[in-house]
């Protein structure tokens, strides 16, 4: 099977890099900045209120870290994916600061130009931590220590699993769980044939599977349905607010975490002068997550932000196809391996 492209080809190089701009989408991003300082500077109101905006403010907020000397006022994000980024990136008068997104979401507003360069790197996305999603138990029906392997071994522990109800983590783990090595994963998923063995393993499970959207979903899922064990986020079961209110002992396993890069962008249609704000606070002192430990977990897992702004989009919509399917839909040259191309 054919390797796909590395995804410096469109972004660049970077660890921690969510997106670098080609040159006509920095072109782009440019054009709209340049629009939005023409655009009736006057008529802005004095002494607006700017937010920076969150996904899950309840859950996120508490666990977010600032030092800044400035007070940032922060806003929760509805989750309802890229629509919403683009709505509120692209909003005019502009009333949000800053964006929190994930790497993947962060790659594809960079690459359509939502969001504004930071500086002379041509870079849109600054770190900003690690959303930590946990593998957890049940401790009355589950009581040792769960694996990977434990997710899909419904022989000795039947009952429902709840995951993401997409494909970013949701391939990690399956993979996982068929014993791929952490540092083997992204090797195996950029084959077709490992794209193949992670549905296959997935078709396993599938019966037992109950998806949420998002972390206030998952949050209701624990408090309303008895699930036996899944991957949630782990603001929900680290959080004594939150895992005071669930129905069932459900304990996380600190040992099998998968942490997933938040980023934050400059909406494209904010003011020059608070851009300039904007920025300086990005570069120098952000708000932010919990970093990555000093020694990773041997079984946790940091997700590629780099293979997902290349391949999020192929397979959401394998993904999707999979689960309006009743068969596992095969891998064909009407879904090659591929990344996203800037919108023109």
């Amino acid at each position: 099977m054919a390797a796909v492209h590395p995804i410096e080809t469109l972004f660049g190089k970077g660890r921690h890099s969510a997106c670098h701009l080609s040159a006509y989408c920095l072109i782009l991003a440019s054009m709209m900045g340049a629009a939005s300082a023409n655009a009736q500077p006057d008529s802005l109101p004095q002494g607006k209120t700017y937010y920076w905006a969150i996904p899950e403010q309840q859950l996120v907020g508490p666990v977010l870290r600032s030092s800044s000397s400035i007070d940032l006022k922060f806003l929760g994000r509805e989750d309802r994916g890229l629509e919403e980024i683009e709505q509120q990136a692209l909003a005019y008068p502009q009333t949000v600061q800053a964006i929190m997104l994930d790497s993947t979401e962060s790659a594809i507003a960079c690459a359509r130009s939502w969001l504004q360069p930071l500086h002379t790197l041509d870079r849109c996305g600054q770190p900003a931590g690690f959303f930590r999603n946990i593998l957890f138990r049940d401790t009355s029906r589950v009581t040792s220590s769960p694996h990977w392997t434990t997710l899909w071994d419904v022989a000795r522990y039947p009952g429902q699993r709840t995951f993401f109800r997409g494909p970013r983590m949701t391939l990690e783990i399956a993979l996982l769980a068929d014993n791929v090595p952490p540092n083997k994963i992204y090797a195996e998923l950029s084959t077709n044939a490992g794209i193949d063995r992670a549905f296959h393993k997935l078709n396993q499970l599938r019966p037992y599977i109950v998806w949420w959207h998002s972390p206030t979903d998952a949050q209701r899922i624990l408090q309303k349905q008895t699930v036996l064990m899944g991957v949630i986020p782990g603001a929900i079961i680290l959080s004594p607010q939150t895992k005071d209110t669930l129905t069932r002992p459900y304990q996380p396993d600190m040992n099998h975490i998968l942490y997933s890069p938040a980023v934050w962008g400059i909406p494209a249609t904010l003011p020059p002068e608070k851009t300039d704000e904007t920025r300086a606070i990005l570069l120098h002192n952000p708000p932010h997550l919990p970093y990555l430990p000093d020694t990773l977990p041997a079984e946790s897992l940091e997700i590629s932000d780099n293979f997902w702004a290349t391949h999020a989009l192929m397979l959401s919509e394998r993904f999707n196809a999979w689960l309006t399917h009743s068969t596992l839909p095969c891998h064909s040259s009407s879904m090659p391996l591929m990344m996203e191309k800037p919108q023109r």
